[in-house]
C-alpha cells in the first residue's frame, strides 16, 4: 500500500516514532494544564491558527525537491486517487502529529475548548491538509487556487463557519479525487536557460539558488514585510528604546542559514575540495548578512517613519548584528549541520535556528541598556 511507503520513509518502521510525537504533545498539554496557565482565545482565532498553520505546512512539504523520492514510484501502476490520497494523507498526518498536534495541545491547554471549538479546530485541520493539498495541485490555476485559499481563512470569521468549511472539506477532497497525481512531482526544470560562464563565482550560485528555490525569495520578502510591521509591535510593547531588539527577530532567516544543511552534496563538496570551506564560506558570510541588512533598512525606515528618526548608533549596530548573524549562522552550518531530517518542513523548524537569534537578542539588550 502506498500509504505505507510515505509514512515508513517519514516515520521509520513500527510505531515508536509516531508514539513519540504523541506523547511529546501530551506531556506539554499536561505540563501546563497542572501549571494552571490561563488565556482566553477566542473559537476563530483557534480555528484560524489550527488550518493556516498545517496549511503552511502542509504547503511546504509539497513544495519540497522530491523527483527523487517519487519518480520512482511513479513508473509504477497505480490508481491516481490512491497515489494521491497516500501521499497526501501520509505527509498531513506527519505534520499534524509532529507540528500541528504541540500548537493545538498548547492552545486547549491554556484555553479549554467547548465540543464545538474541538469539532472547529479538527475541521480546520483537516481543511489545512486536503484544501492546501488541492490548491496546490491546480498549478494550471494558481489564480482560481489562491482565491479559494483565501475565501477558505475569510469564512473562519463568519458565523456559519463550520458549515461552510465543512462543505469546502467535502470539495477538496473531490479535487483531489480527479487530480493527475504527476503534480505532486517536483524538480529542476531541465529547460532552465542557464548561460556558460568562465568567471566562476559563489555568489552567482547562490543567486541561481535563491532563484531556483522560489520558497527562498519569498521567505526574504516576508522578512521584509516583518520588518515594516515590526516597529508598529514594539512601539506599543516595549518602546523606542529596544530597537536593536528587531535585529535579533529579523535574523530568523531559516532558508539562508540552513542552504548547506538543504544541500548534502554541496556540504560534502565544500569540506571535500582545497579551501573549499574559505572559497564558499565567505561569499557565503557576506550574501547572508546583504540580505539581513536588507531586512534591516526595511525595518530602520520603517521606524523612522514612526517616530520620527532614529539616531546614527542605530545604523552602526544594524551593521553590526548583520555581520554577527552572517558569521554565526555560517559557523553553525560549517560545524553543526542539520543531518536526518525528513522533510524540508523539519529542516526549517530546526531548534538549532534559534540559537544565533536568542545569542544576539541578549546582546541586543546588552546594547540598549549601554
Amino acid at each position: 500500500m502506498l500509504f505505507n511507503v510515505f509514512k515508513r520513509k517519514l516515520f521509520g518502521e513500527g510505531l515508536s516514532k509516531l508514539l513519540k510525537y504523541i506523547l511529546i504533545s501530551v506531556i506539554v498539554f499536561f505540563g501546563l494544564k497542572t501549571a494552571e496557565v490561563s488565556i482566553q482565545i477566542a473559537p476563530f482565532i483557534k480555528n484560524l491558527m489550527s488550518g493556516t498553520f498545517t496549511a503552511g505546512l502542509m504547503w511546504h512539504s509539497l513544495a519540497s525537491e522530491n523527483s527523487s523520492e517519487l519518480s520512482g514510484i511513479a513508473m509504477l501502476p497505480f490508481r491516481k486517487h490512491s497515489f494521491t490520497f497516500s501521499y497526501t494523507g501520509a505527509y498531513g498526518l506527519y505534520n499534524v502529529i509532529t507540528k500541528s498536534m504541540p500548537l493545538i495541545a498548547v492552545m486547549s491547554a491554556v484555553s479549554a475548548p467547548a465540543a464545538a471549538e474541538i469539532c472547529g479546530m479538527i475541521i480546520c485541520t483537516l481543511n489545512g491538509i486536503f484544501t492546501a493539498s488541492a490548491v496546490y495541485v491546480l498549478k494550471k490555476h494558481r489564480i482560481i487556487g489562491f482565491i479559494w485559499a483565501a475565501a477558505c481563512v475569510a469564512s473562519v470569521f463568519t458565523e456559519y463557519a463550520l458549515i461552510l468549511l465543512s462543505v469546502n472539506l467535502i470539495f477538496a477532497l473531490i479535487v483531489l479525487l480527479y487530480a493527475d497525481p504527476y503534480n505532486f512531482i517536483n524538480g529542476f526544470s531541465a529547460n532552465t536557460n542557464i548561460r556558460a560562464s568562465h568567471n566562476h563565482s559563489v555568489w552567482k550560485y547562490l543567486f541561481r539558488y535563491m532563484t531556483a528555490h522560489k520558497n527562498y525569495l519569498i521567505n526574504s520578502a516576508a522578512m521584509w514585510a516583518v520588518g515594516i510591521v515590526l516597529p508598529f509591535l514594539m512601539n506599543e510593547s516595549v518602546g523606542t528604546a529596544f530597537l536593536p531588539m528587531g535585529f535579533a527577530i529579523l535574523s530568523i532567516n531559516t532558508p539562508l542559514c540552513v542552504l548547506i544543511s538543504a544541500d548534502p552534496a554541496l556540504d560534502e563538496a565544500i569540506r571535500f575540495l582545497p579551501s573549499g570551506t574559505r572559497m564558499f564560506c565567505l561569499p557565503y558570510f557576506f550574501f547572508i548578512a546583504f540580505n539581513n541588512l536588507i531586512a534591516y533598512t526595511f525595518y530602520l525606515v520603517s521606524f523612522g517613519v514612526q517616530t520620527g528618526g532614529f539616531e546614527i548608533k542605530n545604523i552602526v549596530l544594524a551593521l553590526i548584528f548583520a555581520l554577527l548573524g552572517a558569521f554565526g549562522s555560517v559557523f553553525m552550518e560549517m560545524k553543526f549541520p542539520v543531518k536526518n531530517y525528513k522533510t524540508e518542513s523539519d529542516l526549517w523548524h530546526h531548534p538549532r535556528k534559534y540559537v544565533i537569534p536568542a545569542i544576539l537578542l541578549v546582546l541586543s539588550v546588552i546594547a540598549c541598556t549601554v
